[in-house]
């Protein structure tokens, strides 16, 4: 009776710490899920604002030669509308990276890790 006392025992106990392992498994994914969309999602914005100000970046004088001088008058206007507007897309941005880590918080998710499967063929099969 005592074997099968310790036996169960230790039953029970591997059960628990794989239990344990899982929930910290699940943890672990769905963090690792929160964190590579909030990098795509940052991506996303500091590209696109990257793309804006090399295309247009010269009507604040962003691409001058001498950037000692002062702004124009016209490039003063243009760069305060730019940081208006890349303040706003910012904090959107931001916004959208919260409410998607409370959506996906409110997820059970597991990572299903890479898979490689190797496919054996007998020496001399060309096939």
């Amino acid at each position: 009776m005592n074997n099968n006392m310790n036996h169960n025992q230790m039953k029970a106990s591997v059960e628990a710490a794989r239990a344990v392992g899982q929930e910290r498994y699940k943890t672990s994914s769905k963090k690792k899920l929160m964190d590579n969309m909030e990098k795509k999602v940052k991506t996303t914005m500091i590209g696109a604002l990257a793309s804006f100000e090399n295309e247009f970046g010269s009507l604040w004088g962003q691409n001058a030669d001498n950037l000692s001088d002062s702004l124009s008058e016209e490039e003063q206007y243009w760069l305060d509308r730019w940081d208006g507007v890349r303040t706003e897309i910012l904090n959107n941005g931001n916004n959208q990276i919260r409410a998607a880590m409370e959506e996906i918080a409110q997820y059970t998710l597991t990572w299903n890790r890479y898979k490689t499967d190797f496919i054996v063929k007998k020496q001399g099969n060309q096939e």
